[in-house]
């Protein structure tokens, strides 16, 4: 998100997590219910030019919004009517913000439950097998095919491996992935999980496996880097060229700072 918009979505990350450490239990239904408006916005252009029209006074948005989710959850509704009121420069933006609560929401479920690294290290294990199974990734990631059927294969591949808060982030971005491939919904999720735990995620894939020296030795020059704790998700791939390719977020890491670990590059492709 750019411009009004990047400030409002850092103003409803901030109170939504103040509202969740108050929700006592409620967290995950917070998130269903912020998954469904997101949902309708998405259904209904008509409805987020509405929600995102910054002539519109704020308390006929929130209003707006009450009509719209009648009879849901109310804290989930007074949590997305307040982010209505925010100023958001495109339509998608407010349900992109949605999303992004709605995840944090069912992530701060599992912190509850004490599942949150389980469900970090399964979403990589996820990430893993799709990456390295072609047919699946695009079994899966086909919008010309019905949901259901797409979630019934998810089932079937993954339920019995996974924890069921896991499973239901999986189900969300199989049967909604919104425009994006499942596996860059699956590393954002990782990245909401890493911020929730104060760590960067920082994806390796490597030509051969890293010893602990070699893991340390990155670690710690990329936490020098960044200024954060890091954690690595390291995955094994022979056709790598050079030794290994490093990317953080969707940002693959420049030559500048590869030539800073020259030595472990060298010892990663001897």
């Amino acid at each position: 998100m750019a411009g009004g918009s990047a400030a409002s979505l850092a103003q409803a990350k901030l109170e939504a997590s103040r509202r969740l450490a108050k929700a006592a239990g409620q967290a995950g239904r917070i998130g269903s219910e912020l998954f469904a408006l997101t949902d309708a916005l998405d259904a209904d252009p008509a409805l987020a030019r509405a929600l995102t029209n910054p002539n519109r006074q704020a308390a006929a948005k929130r209003q707006l919004v009450h009509r719209s989710m009648a009879g849901h959850f109310e804290p989930a509704v007074e949590l997305a009517a307040w982010a209505a009121t925010l100023r958001w420069s495109r339509d998608g933006d407010l349900a992109d913000a949605l999303e992004l609560m709605a995840f944090d929401a069912k992530l701060a479920e599992a912190e509850a439950a004490r599942a949150l690294r389980q469900v970090e290290a399964e979403l990589f294990d996820v990430d893993v097998v799709l990456r390295n199974n072609r047919d699946l990734r695009t079994a899966l990631g086909d919008v010309v095919a019905e949901p259901a059927a797409r979630l019934r294969l998810a089932e079937r591949v993954f339920a019995p491996a996974i924890r069921p808060e896991t499973m239901e982030l999986v189900r969300r971005v199989v049967g909604h992935p919104r425009g994006r491939g499942i596996r860059h919904c699956l590393r954002f999720i990782g990245d909401l999980v890493a911020a929730r735990r104060g760590r960067l995620v920082v994806a390796v894939t490597s030509a051969q496996k890293l010893s602990d020296r070699q893991t340390d030795q990155l670690a710690r020059i990329l936490a020098a880097e960044y200024g954060r704790e890091v954690q690595l998700n390291v995955t094994i791939d022979h056709s790598v060229i050079g030794g290994a390719r490093v990317r953080v977020g969707d940002e693959v890491v420049d030559g500048s700072l590869l030539t800073r670990f020259s030595a472990l590059r060298r010892d990663l492709a001897a």
